[in-house]
């Protein structure tokens, strides 16, 4: 980034981070309340918005690190960029290894990132009205697709869990072996292929954002671009909802346009509080996260993965799952919901803790 960081962005990083930490650490019970869990289909909840705000985050992040980079070569500087996401999409295999076994599930978050970050970048340097064009074109392509484009088994236009054309598209590249998500229906994986194009769409979204942030004064006017620009795609999300539900595993163009939209008014009120009026906050204690947010994103993921896969033995011979045995004294404690989410609190503030070290330390780790 340039040599002044901009603060709120550090700041949006590290909730996200602690989010998305959390979610993934969440025991999912009976009890758990709607908002902390995945919309089954159509729909959109608190935990919905969490990985489309990262890829938003990388989408404003882009603007900064290129910016930053541009004295260096075009061969170093796109050597190093292929290299991130190269290694990027291979720890995200890596993950699913961990995670699943074999087969091997070929999609993931981690992957999603890579790809997306790809095909955005080229556009790094661009003018936002230009990277907005790009933007909607590739909202229009997915759409069209997924509305119009039919193959066996699919009839254009359904928006049902089950026969979508991206989920046919997801077998015919991956196969059915390599697709793997125990909520979704079968044949489909909620960031398959179609997903890469909307994908790049919300980090073109955040580039948008980040270039009218670095181009303009950072000042009142620039926050209200930012800020009535998230309102008017959030309008315009829910005014295409009818024919294109928010579906977050199908990445419909609705559902990245609201999230799109609250993630800029997030992003327009933190940088007008934090880097224009100079506010101190507490929300700066999540500064630490938002500085290695890969690293303590991937720890954890198999911290989390190894308690679920490790078995002890209960008092009556029966196996149970480590990572069972680590909430459930909070759910007997203080109930099933409050248990649950106090457990999933506690692991993202030791992460937290770990980060702070780190950043006193100076430790950054990047690719």
């Amino acid at each position: 980034m340039e040599k002044k960081r901009v603060l709120s962005l550090d700041i949006f990083r590290g909730i996200t981070v602690a989010a998305m930490i959390f979610v993934n650490t969440l025991p999912i019970t009976p009890f758990t309340p709607e908002f902390l869990k995945h919309s089954i289909w159509i729909g959109l909840t608190f935990v919905d918005l969490v990985f489309p705000f990262f890829l938003f985050i990388v989408g404003v992040s882009m603007a900064y690190s290129f910016k930053h980079r541009e004295d260096k070569s075009r061969i170093r500087l796109w050597g190093h960029f292929l290299y991130r996401v190269v290694v990027l999409f291979l720890i995200g295999v890596f993950l699913n290894w961990i995670g699943g076994g074999f087969p091997l599930r070929i999609p993931g978050v981690l992957q999603l990132i890579a790809l997306a970050s790809l095909f955005a970048a080229p556009l790094a340097r661009n003018e936002p009205k230009r990277i907005l064009i790009v933007a909607s074109i590739l909202l229009i392509v997915q759409s069209s697709i997924l509305l119009f484009a039919s193959a066996p088994g699919v009839t254009p236009g359904n928006f049902q869990p089950e026969g979508t054309i991206a989920g046919w598209v997801d077998v015919q590249v991956f196969g059915s072996e390599h697709l793997f998500d125990p909520n979704m229906p079968p044949d489909f994986d909620p960031e398959g292929i179609l997903s890469i194009i909307t994908a790049t769409a919300m980090v073109l979204l955040g580039l948008v954002f980040g270039r009218t942030l670095q181009i303009r004064n950072g000042d009142w006017s620039t926050v209200s671009i930012i800020i009535w620009g998230g309102i008017v795609i959030i309008l315009l999300g829910f005014l295409i909802s009818p024919w294109l539900p928010i579906i977050k595993q199908l990445w419909t163009a609705s559902f990245i346009l609201v999230t799109a939209g609250i993630a800029a008014i997030i992003l327009g009120i933190l940088y007008y509080y934090v880097d224009v009026l100079g506010k101190k906050s507490i929300l700066r204690i999540a500064i630490p996260l938002g500085l290695n947010p890969l690293i303590l994103y991937i720890l954890s993921a198999i911290l989390n993965s190894f308690t679920q896969e490790i078995y002890l033995f209960s008092s009556t011979g029966e196996p149970l799952r480590f990572y069972d045995t680590l909430y459930q004294p909070f759910m007997d404690l203080l109930g099933s919901d409050i248990g649950a989410i106090t457990y999933a609190s506690i692991v993202v503030i030791f992460w937290g803790l770990i980060a702070y070290l780190m950043h006193r330390k100076k430790i950054y780790i990047k690719l």
